[in-house]
């Protein structure tokens, strides 16, 4: 067993804390088997320095620019990881409306000793930073690492005594005071039961002395908790459940009744006013909740000793719903655990502002948690904007300095500019160093600025960050190597001839930043962007990863990952083409699909909505992204749990988009060239043609082949786990949305010639 006071330290991936599965508001399962909520960022020390220290940067100055190198310079001399994507930044004020917001911190990389579970400190470059810098070095590495706090709170002991962390905590302060040389209140990680003493163990500290520590038995926590599709989580109040439970199996209350107010004290209330429960479950543990029991010792209800006081069992605990009172459990305070953070709770687009329910759920079920990021590729804001850099910055400031008439006056921008600015003054107030004459710069600088209320109004910003993406790969046929572009290498490669009619290009993308924050989580179901007629609608709103007023946050933490990668453009030409001169086959083949508008209702509608949206574009580009990636396996040696795919697809005539980008990244094999290597023209089309051969066959055929509907939602046609689906984490799309006949069919394959 292992005893040192840093034993809770857990080892989790840096690249999975802003995932799917890892992210604020998550419960991870511990190495020793317990279960952790992993707290909000504003618990996070490192966080809360950075937003305390930009806050005074702010304060000081007036100048965004100036604001954003300072801060740069601060997290830097710290040690930090200060991710420079300007792109990024102004996507992510505007999507979460975090107007305030300045720069995006790195999640430190901390590796913990094998031997004592403690941060491998002594050599680490915070430290040394920290230490170079004059601030204190030694014994702050925790501020670096990720907080979180126990949860669910109930634990129970080999007697089946069950009671939350706080009670367990102070019986081991009363045993602390007993054995004050052999025992300390750090070795209650992980929970232990202080009256089940085992023995004295000789051991060693981190300075290798030999020291005498009692040893107890530890406690064993539950593992069922209360969620609500608006994200707030609870732990089932056991005292209340029991009481509520007697009373329906003595018929005092409703059939109907399924615990709506079983987290109301007035309502419910617990069984007594000074509970001792006992949890008991039978060895056979056949009847599932059935042999699972619960008593109090203190009142009598559950023992079963009169007919007042039946034994009482878990079954039928999954229909509970009870009225959610919006906990907010990942905000706790540390240092004052007893105070839970709550909101009003109401169904969402409920026209009669009804009360939301719980749900009863394992800490390991998949519906607990789902968390809501975004992935953003490296673009330099020149490119991403189409527009010179002077520009941008002068944009930028003319924009605030707008603002502030409009918001006094109501001014228009003709007006504002006619008769408010001078351009003079902006231009020496600014220090702005013009390569070329100021007249130009004038022209353009006004027509920008008097065209942004025609630009304003995007509906969908996602397509636009996308497009920035397609946009510059498409029109560019490398970058210059000079600092503004650092971060993002590209160049075409001399397309075969026997491509040149299916693709545009073809780009080895030899270095690419590929950036991920967390902006959001929800329970019981995923959020979902459903994209109608341009206008984008979201099914729930989400808790946010944050605790503190949205105007005073002035960074999140985001993960910088580095790869290299294979950029393909379609022909859009010879697509519509393909469309044209197969339309009767398509149209048989895709109908279930086209043919209307999904059920606003169903599961699954931001899957099909995009299907709908784009068509059998969809179905070509996914598939054949997915063909490419599963061919790399064997060309290369990736798997494809080492790649991911960025789907460029569009149908909208202003942002036209046929194309993706097969990268690596997030911790893999990262830019070791080994997928740049076969973008060579002779190889990628030697992938091309096996990866179409290796298409033809699955070991699910003829089912596979001939399949009206598969996977997920009946989302795939001829695309199964044998011949095109691939590692969870390299597919944009969930694995849906797949069809090889697309690409092979001897009828209506678009590459069947190749």
């Amino acid at each position: 067993m292992i005893l040192k006071q840093n034993q809770y330290n857990q080892g989790v991936g840096k690249y999975k804390l802003l995932s799917s599965t890892s992210g604020v508001g998550s419960i991870i399962t511990t190495k020793l088997g317990s279960y952790v909520l992993i707290s909000d960022i504003n618990k996070w020390k490192f966080i809360r320095w950075a937003n305390s220290k930009i806050e005074i940067i702010r304060t000081n100055n007036s100048d965004d620019k100036k604001v954003y190198e300072l801060s740069k310079s601060e997290v830097l001399n710290r040690g930090l990881e200060f991710i420079d994507d300007l792109r990024f930044i102004k996507f992510v004020k505007s999507e979460k409306n975090l107007e305030n917001l300045v720069c995006l911190v790195g999640i430190p990389h901390m590796s913990l000793n094998e031997s004592f579970n403690t941060p491998n400190w002594r050599n680490h470059p915070i430290r040394t930073a920290l230490k170079n810098t004059g601030e204190q070095f030694e014994g702050v590495s925790s501020h670096y690492m990720i907080n979180g706090n126990h949860f669910p709170k109930w634990f129970k002991n080999s007697k089946g005594e069950l009671k939350k962390i706080g009670e367990w905590f102070s019986i081991w302060e009363r045993e602390c005071r007993r054995y004050p040389e052999t025992l300390k209140l750090d070795y209650f990680a992980p929970p232990r039961d202080a009256n089940h003493f085992l023995r004295v163990i000789n051991s060693k500290n981190e300075d290798r002395n030999t020291i005498r520590i009692r040893e107890y038995k530890t406690l064993e926590q539950t593992n069922l908790v209360l969620i609500c599709p608006n994200g707030h989580l609870s732990d089932i109040p056991w005292p209340n459940y029991l009481r509520w439970k007697t009373e329906k199996h003595l018929r005092l209350r409703p059939d109907d009744d399924k615990g709506e107010n079983l987290l109301s004290s007035e309502s419910v209330g617990p069984c007594c006013s000074n509970p001792k429960l006992k949890w008991t479950e039978s060895k056979t543990k056949s009847e599932g909740y059935g042999s699972i029991y619960l008593e109090c010792s203190s009142c009598g209800l559950g023992t079963n000793s009169d007919k007042d006081k039946p034994k009482i069992n878990l079954e039928g605990i999954n229909s509970l719903e009870p009225y959610c009172i919006g906990q907010k459990t990942w905000e706790i305070d540390i240092d004052n655990p007893s105070i839970i953070p709550y909101e009003s709770c109401y169904v969402r687009n409920d026209n009669k502002n009804g009360r939301e329910k719980m749900k009863i759920a394992l800490v390991t079920a998949n519906n607990v948690y789902y968390a809501n990021g975004f992935s953003s590729l490296f673009i330099p804001m020149h490119l991403a904007e189409n527009k010179p850099k002077e520009i941008i910055e002068a944009l930028d400031i003319l924009e605030k300095k707008y603002d502030k008439y409009l918001a006094r006056t109501g001014m228009s921008r003709e007006e504002y500019w006619n008769h408010k600015f001078d351009f003079d003054d902006f231009l020496i107030d600014n220090d702005f160093n013009l390569n070329e004459h100021e007249d130009f710069f004038r022209k353009k600088l006004e027509l920008e600025f008097l065209n942004i209320s025609n630009t304003d109004e995007i509906h969908d910003k996602h397509e636009e960050y996308r497009w920035q993406e397609y946009r510059c790969f498409s029109t560019h046929s490398s970058l210059p190597d000079i600092e503004i572009n650092k971060g993002l290498r590209f160049k075409d490669i001399n397309l075969p001839s026997e491509l040149t009619d299916f693709f545009k290009k073809i780009q080895k993308v030899e270095e690419l930043k590929v950036t991920n924050v967390q902006f959001d989580f929800t329970r019981v179901k995923p959020k979902e962007r459903i994209v109608l007629n341009g206008e984008v609608k979201e099914s729930s709103s989400g808790q946010n990863i944050f605790s503190i007023d949205s105007k005073e946050l002035f960074t999140l933490p985001a993960n910088e990952a580095l790869g290299e990668g294979l950029f393909f453009e379609f022909s859009n030409g010879q697509i519509e083409k393909w469309i044209s001169k197969n339309r009767t086959h398509l149209d048989l083949r895709f109908e279930n699909y086209f043919k209307e508008l999904p059920n606003p209702n169903s599961q699954g509608l931001s899957s099909k909505m995009k299907i709908y949206n784009n068509k059998y574009k969809h179905f070509l580009i996914h598939s054949f992204s997915h063909m490419i990636m599963r061919e790399l396996e064997f060309s290369c040696g990736y798997p494809t749990a080492s790649l991911k795919e960025r789907l460029y697809i569009s149908t909208n005539h202003e942002k036209l988009m046929s194309g993706v980008l097969i990268y690596t990244a997030e911790g893999s094999e990262g830019s070791m060239g080994g997928l740049v290597s076969q973008g060579e023209p002779e190889k990628i089309l030697d992938i091309i043609r096996k990866g179409l051969e290796r298409s033809q066959n699955c070991s699910s055929d003829p089912l596979c082949w001939e399949s009206e509907g598969q996977g997920v939602f009946d989302l795939n046609l001829a695309a199964c786990f044998s011949c095109s689906l691939v590692a969870e984490t390299a597919c944009e799309e969930m694995n849906l949305g797949l069809d090889r006949r697309v690409l092979i069919d001897e009828e209506f394959g678009f590459l069947k010639d190749i």
